[in-house]
């Protein structure tokens, strides 16, 4: 699992296994992966915050194909802005982001991709695992930490976050053990603000996303609510 990014873990435990569809809420994954992807990159030593704008380390790359083209659009930007600006940004490019995941995934054997037509004439791709190994250790990793209090990477620090704040908890461990270690779950969130694993940088970037992911979401869901009635 070491060579998958946050971004890739976290589309892969939103994939139902055998029907190969999303099963996340509305706009948990437009913004996740955004975060996701920015997260990464700090914890890869690629950008910081300076005046509350993102600076990029010029020097760094990541080798990883599809982080590499977003940190290449932070380090071309005319100008320094703001972590929610590259948020809302990247959540905007959701399905670019989604394809060069899935076929990540699908290169890697992890995946395959089944071709459907919907009413024979709109795309209606689905992607089934063909391994669940991978997907399956990160799973038992998570479940370890959340139930026996295992300690977690720092990178599995920054994925239970992520999907706490993008309210996917029983998306992603089950509504029982959801409900059962809740507590254990925002404990383990609120001891990782304290790690002596994360640096200032890293600290105030999850800091700031998990925050932002939170309100983006949530307003995102509220104007939608109240579009649709």
């Amino acid at each position: 699992m070491t060579d998958l990014n946050l971004a890739d873990k976290l589309l892969l435990l939103v994939l139902d296994d055998d029907k190969g569809t999303f099963v996340s809420g509305p706009f948990a994954l437009t913004y996740g992966l955004a975060g996701a992807i920015v997260l990464e990159l700090s914890l890869q030593d690629c950008i910081k915050i300076e005046n509350k704008k993102v600076i990029v380390n010029n020097s760094k790359q990541t080798n990883d194909g599809l982080l590499d083209v977003y940190l290449e659009q932070l380090r071309s930007s005319k100008k320094a802005r703001t972590l929610k600006y590259w948020v809302q940004k990247l959540g905007n490019k959701e399905r670019a982001i989604k394809k060069e995941i899935l076929d990540k995934l699908i290169l890697k054997g992890i995946l395959t991709k089944r071709e459907e037509k919907f009413l024979w004439v709109f795309n209606n791709d689905k992607f089934p695992t063909v391994n669940s190994k991978p997907e399956y250790s990160l799973r038992k990793r998570l479940y370890e930490i959340i139930e026996f209090n295992k300690s977690p990477a720092l990178d599995e620090l920054m994925l239970i976050s992520l999907i706490d704040s993008c309210n996917l908890n029983r998306t992603v461990y089950g509504k029982d053990r959801a409900k059962r270690y809740k507590d254990n779950i925002k404990r383990t969130i609120a001891e990782a603000k304290n790690s002596p694993l994360l640096s200032a940088t890293i600290k105030e970037v999850h800091e700031i996303i998990l925050a932002m992911l939170v309100v983006i979401i949530s307003s995102s869901i509220a104007t939608t609510t109240v579009t649709s009635t």
